[in-house]
């Protein structure tokens, strides 16, 4: 017989509640690569907002503004490992990955603070040869070497 403890959990094995629930809202929450894109670049202009002027948003949520500024950089963060999560081929979804990564690493202190952008750029670099295209970084020189 399964029974119930009070948190919702059951003392059987096998997922519990909580964490159904869990894989369910991830189940739900797909998102195509353009929306994943919109919700980076947006966070990451909060970001930015927010950061030169941290004090309009003292108290919003209940966090200071330099708070809410690191949370909007680690909502994009997210954005841009999830989008570059799922493999493509097709070079428009490619070439949003491009962006995120070249984004990320324009952001002092980013590689730093977090491994996104390695990341992006591994998805991007295996995307890049699934779809046929040569990624050449930008301080690579170009010609019969590459």
């Amino acid at each position: 017989m399964k029974t119930k403890d009070d948190g919702g959990r059951r003392d059987d094995a096998g997922p519990q509640d909580d964490e159904l629930a869990l894989y369910a809202r991830a189940y739900r929450g797909v998102l195509s690569a353009d929306e994943l894109f919109l919700r980076f670049e947006t966070s990451a202009a909060n970001a930015r907002l927010i950061e030169a002027a941290p004090e309009r948003f003292d108290g919003a949520q209940g966090l200071g503004g330099r708070q809410l500024a690191e949370g909007a950089r680690m909502a994009a963060r997210r954005m841009a490992i999830l989008l570059a999560e799922t493999p493509t081929a097709l070079r428009e979804v490619l070439a949003l990955k491009v962006h995120v990564f070249e984004t990320l690493i324009e952001l002092p202190d980013e590689v730093a603070r977090s491994n996104a952008a390695v990341m992006v750029e591994a998805a991007m670099r295996a995307d890049g040869e699934r779809a046929g295209v040569v990624l050449i970084p930008l301080d690579a020189p170009f010609g019969p070497t590459q």
